[in-house]
């Protein structure tokens, strides 16, 4: 199976660890969302499982079984419900899985993603496993919040770091795939993030992107009458929405200084020439801890926190309060 470019690095340490039998028992994968991680860790697993190795060759007993996915040696952890925690219940249920005997005589593979995820409970019960890894048996535990993985379990996994790919190397990627130029932003908006950007761009989220901006300058200039609509333009998807905000916010404060990147978002300008620094500011501060709260609590009610939100945009034309004669 072919990897993408921007894991040939980390994928070469994965084969001389492999090659020097020295894989570690558990493997700390840290990865941005949208990098296509999945076929890594497919591969890795793969490496153990294949009776030839990192040669991967395809058409032994337990490629097969992964090519339909129901190989007995190989488990794939994730939350039952996006967003929720990885519970102690669950990794339970993995520790007795470690312990068992493989069902081929080699190596069973448990991947548990995102790690970051397990409650401190679940990640407790991990550690304990960890301690003293049972042969043969290789934990891969994903991640893109490094910060939020106890020290305990950091401390017993070897860690492979993802690179962020350069804008040229992710550029000509898009080009071949999609057969066309990419607009630079594009790939800005989604953090470099290749497969993400892909996505953005074959499900036409960028006409999304363009009509959200829009609307929001125009909300800028007529906040009363368009606060209504752009409300309901974020609550198709909140967390993306509003994150596609975020980006032009950080964007706008740079025109301020004089600082924007080369890359430069569509409308930013604009932003910036409607509001003030201080406002920009303080609505970007604020629109990172709605984000926050929004991601760490699901069930909050969206459309309201985000029109208590736009109602602090203060500074705009037809923004201040109005002066009584």
């Amino acid at each position: 199976m072919s990897l993408y470019p921007w894991f040939q690095q980390i994928w070469q340490q994965w084969c001389q660890a492999l090659a020097h039998n020295s894989v570690s028992p558990a493997t700390l994968l840290v990865v941005k969302e949208g990098m296509g991680e999945a076929t890594f860790i497919e591969a890795a697993a793969r490496s153990l499982l294949c009776a030839h190795g990192s040669e991967l060759c395809g058409y032994c007993h337990s490629c097969q079984l992964m090519d339909s996915q129901s190989h007995p040696d190989f488990h794939w952890v994730k939350p039952e419900q996006e967003g929720k925690s990885i519970t102690v219940d669950v990794v339970r249920q993995i520790n007795q899985l470690a312990q068992e005997s493989s069902q081929f005589g080699g190596y069973r593979v448990i991947v548990i993603q995102p790690a970051h995820l397990m409650n401190e409970s679940a990640a407790n019960a991990l550690l304990k496993t960890l301690e003293e890894p049972p042969s043969h048996c290789c934990f891969m535990l994903v991640t893109d919040c490094i910060d939020r993985v106890l020290p305990t379990i950091l401390s017993r996994c070897r860690q492979l770091h993802v690179s962020e790919p350069a804008h040229t190397v992710v550029a000509e990627w898009l080009a071949k795939e999609t057969g066309q130029d990419i607009a630079p932003y594009m790939i800005k908006l989604n953090d470099y993030a290749p497969i993400r950007a892909l996505h953005f761009i074959q499900s036409q989220e960028h006409e999304n992107y363009l009509r959200l901006v829009e609307l929001f300058c125009h909300f800028l200039h007529s906040p009363l009458q368009f606060i209504h609509v752009l409300v309901d333009e974020i609550q198709s998807s909140p967390l993306v929405r509003l994150t596609w905000l975020w980006y032009l916010l950080t964007d706008a404060q740079k025109f301020h200084f004089q600082t924007q990147d080369k890359i430069v978002l569509p409308k930013s300008e604009e932003v910036a020439q409607c509001l003030s620094y201080s406002m920009l500011y303080q609505q970007y501060r604020e629109l990172i801890t709605l984000l926050h709260r929004l991601e760490m609590h699901r069930g909050l009610n969206s459309e309201l926190l985000v029109f208590d939100w736009l109602s602090k945009f203060k500074g705009a034309p037809c923004l201040s309060t109005p002066t009584v004669i």
